[in-house]
């Protein structure tokens, strides 16, 4: 444990790693954050979990790794933090893991929300938002310590799966789920049964794909690109591509893959709460 927060120690692909659970919302996210700082230095940080899609561009299961993010404040977008991209390689490997599963990897935008909103403004640059409830609190606190973050999420619900409920009708203000409030909020609207039923079959996908993206994009020697490598892109030499050793390592990680995924979903799956978790290494 972390404080509060439940953490697993493990290794994947050479590294040493931490995944700590922070739960729901912005305030936990940067508290788990803090938490894990003051616990160890990472070399760079991985928040991943699942999201809701703003437009109809995204399907259910595809996985977006943001290039920024941003707070939204009734309905309109802050300013926009930008986040360490993935290097070539990496995204080719997630790219190609999905692929597999007919899922997408592409860039996107991670909109964080307190609550229930509709996004109102876009501008053209916010390519492929989706929205979820820790991203920018994680890029604050990671901002400030000077730590590089990679944002994943995977597309849970959107406008052709919406949520058939606010999160404030479940909830309470700290955000933990009610069973009083699920109760009348069944009893209020029966039809909602039957909705959580497909609803939990879209998070469990979701969550399956953004373990699987982000064990393939790790599988890589440098999944993120420092600013010093940006800076100096013109003369390092490329990044490898996947090749048969990545495939096989990537297979025998299925049972490390299936632990990422379970603390993804975890019990929130139900009601379809982004599980929000932080995801570090450093080399060994």
């Amino acid at each position: 444990m972390l404080g509060p927060f439940r953490c697993y120690r493990f290794r994947l692909f050479d590294r040493n790693c931490l995944l700590v659970k922070s739960g729901i919302g912005l305030k936990r996210a940067m508290d788990a954050t803090y938490a894990l700082l003051a616990a160890t230095s990472p070399q760079f940080l991985v928040s991943f979990g699942v999201a809701g899609a703003v437009n109809d561009d995204l399907r259910i299961g595809d996985v977006i790794v943001a290039s920024n993010t941003c707070l939204l404040d009734k309905g309109i977008p802050s300013q926009f933090q930008r986040l360490a991209p993935l290097s070539d390689a990496a995204r080719h490997a997630a790219t190609q893991a999905l692929q597999q599963r007919g899922a997408r990897f592409v860039s996107g935008t991670a909109i964080t929300t307190r609550g229930s909103q509709v996004v109102q403004l876009q501008p053209k640059e916010m390519a492929h938002p989706v929205l979820e409830m820790e991203t920018a609190g994680v890029a604050r606190v990671a901002a400030e310590q000077g730590i590089s973050l990679m944002a994943l999420r995977a597309v849970s619900d959107g406008p052709q799966a919406p949520l058939p409920f606010s999160i404030e009708a479940v909830t309470d203000e700290e955000l933990n789920p009610r069973i009083g409030k699920i109760i009348k909020t069944i009893l209020r609207h029966p039809q909602i049964v039957l909705q959580f039923r497909w609803l939990g079959r879209n998070v469990e996908k979701a969550a399956e794909n953004a373990a699987i993206a982000l064990v393939a994009a790790l599988s890589q020697p440098l999944p993120v690109v420092s600013p010093s490598h940006r800076r100096d892109r013109g003369r390092r030499r490329a990044q490898p591509s996947v090749g048969c050793r990545g495939a096989d390592q990537l297979r025998r990680d299925r049972r490390v893959l299936c632990h990422l995924r379970r603390r993804v979903d975890g019990s929130h799956r139900t009601f379809a709460l982004a599980l929000h978790s932080h995801f570090h290494f450093k080399e060994i």
